[in-house]
């Protein structure tokens, strides 16, 4: 007797209802909250580009109130981190700092370089004053359409089978495809965006990067140095003098801890498998009796 299989099985039942409950209540949660804000003025916005630096790296989450940039309701203050519509391109969406305030509006500049950007920033131009800088969260937002609609996809097509035991081994196996194709897709973990290249005092080049991953890397030119960066971090890497092109590498810079914890998320379905097992399938006697008995 399977009891492994006998004992396992409901227990894992009940936590895949636990587990879908939860989710469904924090999924109805998070969409009163998000309808809420977004009737009080409040917009959010991913961030795409690596302008602001540490201070809301890439796949950062945005979240702004109206506010203005003139006038006596006038409230914004240098250093404020606002979202705007530059009048220069009006089609685009850029979250940068508040550089300057004055009668006639606002002048803005992104953290990474530190240069005040060439507009002058009215009432009409503002989206809002950031209220809270998620970083990472972006990045669950822009996949989380996609994921959705795997998840969908691998329950359709798993209720298609009737073994107990193949349905839980075909979610198991797809879901994990769907998250690795959505995370090979956006690229969330690991990259890295050459800024400029110049040239020091002792006439040697350095390449100037920022990380636009969610964990620390290591970029290194070949036949230069390297730089140890954390996400949104920008930092100097050493090239070969002379160099017409600069070949720069990224790679994870974990600490032993870091890897233990990539190790164990990569393991967590081998582990749930191991520890709860998969639900046990009709056993093949019942089945032939089944396949016997008159309809």
């Amino acid at each position: 007797m399977d009891l492994h299989g006998l004992t396992s099985a409901p227990l894992a039942r009940r936590l895949g209802a636990l587990l879908l409950a939860v989710a469904v209540v924090g999924a109805v949660a998070l969409a009163v909250a998000a309808g809420a804000f977004h009737h009080g003025g409040g917009r959010w916005f991913v961030v795409t580009s690596s302008s602001m630096g540490e201070a809301a790296p890439v796949g950062t989450l945005v979240l702004t109130e109206p506010t203005r940039a003139s006038g006596p309701s006038a409230d914004l203050r240098v250093g404020d981190v606002v979202t705007f519509r530059p009048p220069t391109v009006p089609g685009e969406v850029y979250t940068h700092r508040v550089a300057s305030t004055g009668a006639d509006g606002v002048r803005t500049s992104g953290d990474t370089t530190g240069a005040v950007d060439p507009w002058l920033l009215g009432d009409d131009d503002l989206v809002g004053r950031a209220v809270a800088l998620l970083p990472g969260v972006g990045w669950l937002v822009r996949g989380l359409p996609w994921l959705a609609l795997g998840a969908l996809a691998v329950w359709a097509v798993g209720t298609r089978l009737r073994s107990d035991s193949a349905r839980s081994a075909f979610r198991l196996v797809a879901g994990c495809a769907v998250v690795l194709g959505v995370v090979s897709v956006l690229r969330p973990f690991v990259g890295a965006v050459l800024l400029s290249t110049t040239v020091d005092a002792a006439g040697r080049g350095v390449a100037h990067v920022v990380s636009t991953g969610l964990v620390p890397v290591r970029v290194a030119a070949e036949g230069g140095g390297h730089a140890d960066l954390v996400s949104g971090a920008v930092g100097q890497v050493p090239v070969p003098a002379g160099a017409s092109a600069v070949d720069l590498t990224t790679s994870l810079h974990l600490p032993v801890v870091g890897w233990v914890v990539i190790a164990l998320i990569c393991a967590s379905p081998l582990i749930a498998v191991l520890t709860l097992g998969l639900p046990a399938g009709e056993p093949r006697a019942e089945r032939g009796r089944r396949r016997a008995e008159p309809a």
